[in-house]
């Protein structure tokens, strides 16, 4: 292997590190006035068998955050700080995952609380021409986004419940 393909290797290896965490070249954020001007707030699920979860999300309930969500955000970030997007009406909104640097997991929520849909959302390359858009099946009111893997480690299906509260002070 000559000198400019061992340059060329690391290089990539450099890049697909910061995607990851930062390492100087900051790629990805560990937090951003976005994710700030998100309020806390509260999800329970309500499973199958009656089995509840509950977890701290951060709210993107304004246009503004709603259009932020996890752009340029580190994994790190990610696995500790799901986003629930409140939509002002129902609609069926369509998920990308530009400037986002680690897949996600999303579920879309109907105004009845039950789960319309679950995907996995990947990342893709600018310029590239595969930038799949995630799509509710139908008319939903709430998309939460999470780690990869969220929702089947925690047993989480179409058939669970979700409802989900602003937290105060």
């Amino acid at each position: 292997m000559n000198a400019k393909a061992v340059i060329f290797s690391l290089a990539m290896i450099a890049q697909i590190s910061c995607a990851e965490e930062p390492t100087g070249n900051l790629n990805c954020e560990l937090d951003n006035p976005a994710l700030q001007a998100m309020p806390p707030g509260e999800v329970t699920f309500i499973k199958a068998n009656g089995e509840r979860l509950d977890i701290d999300v951060k709210l993107a309930d304004q246009t503004n955050t709603r259009a932020a969500g996890f752009q340029k955000v580190c994994a790190s970030t990610v696995v500790k700080t799901p986003i629930l997007f409140v939509f002002e009406a129902e609609i069926t909104p369509a998920f990308h995952m530009r400037n986002v640097v680690t897949p996600l997991d999303i579920a879309f929520v109907t105004r009845r609380g039950t789960i319309d849909s679950i995907y996995t959302m990947k990342t893709y390359v600018l310029g590239s021409n595969q930038r799949p858009l995630y799509r509710s099946k139908g008319p939903v009111v709430a998309a939460l986004e999470v780690a990869p893997g969220f929702y089947a480690q925690h047993g989480i299906d179409n058939a669970a419940q979700m409802e989900w509260r602003r937290v105060t002070d």
